[in-house]
């Protein structure tokens, strides 16, 4: 005689025992998909890693510059929606790790250890960093200008120049950047949140430009203007410029009623050493001639007041089409008026 457990038994045969065995199995699934520890998503509790370290961050966004211009895109400094938060080794410069929090800051969940931070504003618009695996090569920087344009202006950048100025890259985005040594110390169940705070400033520095006379500026399509021996890049990381010399360029806004060009602009900086620095114009009339306007700047782009004036008056002569272009538009007064619908 067979004993119980060597019988098979055919559950075709017994529904009940059926409905048992699945209703068993049912329960189980339904307790292990339900248990926290197994959930992918779970919300009902704080699955953070514990920390003990929150960095503050405090954002300069004022320029603390009296420039005499209209407000302008390069005079903005915008807060950033993302910080980056980037961990070097105090001895080898290598990356050990990084991090994002918020323009206000947040808490850091790096591991414990002594480091030197590089926090920086994430998603500019022109500059593009490289070089993050080591504070060393940590770099900010621009794009060149396209290659067809740079062609065409190639011999005229160089014009009253020995030295060729490299280049000729975009003005950059102000770049936010905090640097400083923090100790992240290791979590201990009811210890104090430590708080650290760092100032995130600007690397990038602004100029206002103008040039007080222009005879003729009813004549004037567009200007351009370049100024030479810049720093090609900024080494955020370790707080130099680069030793690359390059010609940023920026477009001139022509103030016809006050007969004056001029605007602002941004620079990672003057080049370093004795080098000297060039602003170029290039005007466009009507007609579409081109002419070209030389001075030497080096003077001016040391003040502290960060304006660069030229009094010398240009003359632009009138194209022999006779055209010109002398209307001006007043500033815009908004009026909201209802629209009936149906």
């Amino acid at each position: 005689m067979k004993s119980f457990l060597s019988r098979v038994i055919p559950l075709s045969r017994y529904p009940v025992i059926t409905s048992v065995i699945t209703l068993f199995r049912f329960l189980v699934i339904t307790t292990l998909l339900a248990s926290c520890d197994y959930k992918d998503l779970c919300y009902d509790h704080n699955h953070l890693p514990e920390y003990s370290f929150f960095l503050k961050l405090n954002l300069k966004l004022d320029l603390e510059l009296d420039l005499e211009v209209d407000e302008e895109a390069h005079t903005k400094i915008t807060t950033p929606d993302y910080m980056k938060v980037c961990f070097y080794d105090p001895l080898s410069g290598s990356l050990r790790n990084t991090e994002f929090v918020k323009a206000e800051g947040g808490p850091l969940h790096t591991a414990p250890d002594l480091y030197q931070m590089v926090v920086y504003s994430f998603g500019t618009e022109y500059v593009q960093i490289r070089g993050e695996g080591d504070i060393r090569t940590l770099e900010a920087f621009t794009s060149d200008i396209t290659s067809t344009k740079a062609s065409a202006l190639a011999g005229f950048t160089r014009a009253g120049e020995d030295d060729a100025p490299g280049p000729i890259i975009y003005t950059p985005d102000h770049l936010l950047v905090a640097r400083r040594e923090i100790e992240i110390p290791a979590y201990v169940e009811g210890d104090t949140v430590v708080t650290m705070t760092a100032i995130a400033a600007t690397i990038v520095e602004t100029y206002g430009f103008e040039v007080h006379s222009v005879v003729g500026i009813e004549y004037i399509a567009s200007v351009e203007a370049f100024v030479t021996n810049q720093a090609r890049s900024s080494f955020f990381g370790r707080g130099e410029v680069s030793q690359e010399p390059a010609t940023i360029c920026f477009p001139v806004e022509v103030d016809r009623r006050n007969q004056r060009l001029h605007t602002t602009f941004n620079t990672f900086g003057k080049l370093p050493g004795e080098s000297e620095c060039y602003l170029h114009i290039l005007i466009t009339d009507t007609d579409g001639n081109e002419y070209h306007v030389s001075t030497d700047i080096t003077d001016q782009f040391e003040k502290e007041d960060h304006e660069i004036i030229i009094d010398e008056e240009i003359d632009i002569p009138q194209p022999q089409s006779g055209g010109g272009i002398a209307p001006t538009v007043d500033p815009w007064n908004e009026e909201t008026h209802g629209v009936p619908i149906g």
